[in-house]
């Protein structure tokens, strides 16, 4: 499997003290075997320990349930966690810089949402981000009805239906604006959650 063509300029790639990495597949295994991408001689490395995967334009790291574990920015990765420019990865002794130079390319006025709802993990620009249990189920409807507007009935309905009819417009309003303030770059003015007059609120994915 190997990633689309590009200028070189803007190939990802793994520093560290010793040495540096360009990645040019969408798979970039890193461990003590020499049969890895990146080879590590340090005897706290699994000899298969961890890999950098790319999928959807997005780079994600995954541990090969290494013996030591892997650190992402001092926190062990238990799960695949999805990688930004400058993240830390700790793998042994040796500690790499995840460096991606299209990360400037990838902004742009709406931002990236990553959403796994089996598990209910969300990243926005790639960062965790973590709701309340209703602004959860907010996000949820709302993703699930991505591009249409949901009424405050119908939000009420979703959000809070062990209240049935007894939901006033001020709650929504006021867990809209908490929604708004973990996942837009902006909650002043929204690009993700936009206000429809007369119609709801829509979410807006690119």
């Amino acid at each position: 499997m190997h990633m689309r063509n590009r200028e070189r300029i803007h190939l990802p790639c793994l520093r560290w003290s010793t040495g540096q990495h360009e990645i040019t597949s969408d798979v970039c295994t890193i461990g003590r075997s020499a049969r890895n991408d990146i080879v590590l001689d340090d005897p706290l490395v699994s000899r298969r320990h961890v890999e950098l995967l790319r999928q959807e334009e997005e780079w994600w790291l995954h541990d090969l349930d290494s013996t030591n574990g892997t650190y992402l920015n001092g926190r062990r990765v238990t799960r695949p966690e999805p990688l930004r420019d400058g993240d830390e990865i700790r793998i042994g002794q040796a500690v790499l810089t995840f460096v991606d130079p299209e990360a400037t390319l990838h902004v742009g006025s709406i931002p990236k949402i990553v959403y796994d709802r089996s598990t209910g993990d969300l990243w926005v620009d790639r960062r965790p981000v973590h709701l309340s249990p209703k602004e959860h189920v907010l996000f949820d409807f709302l993703y699930r009805n991505a591009g249409i507007p949901q009424s405050k009935n119908a939000i009420a309905a979703a959000v809070w239906p062990e209240y049935q009819a007894e939901v006033f417009d001020y709650q929504v309003e006021s867990l809209v604006k908490r929604l708004r303030e973990k996942i837009e770059r902006d909650p002043r003015n929204p690009s993700l959650i936009l206000t429809e007059r007369g119609r709801g609120y829509r979410l807006n994915l690119p």
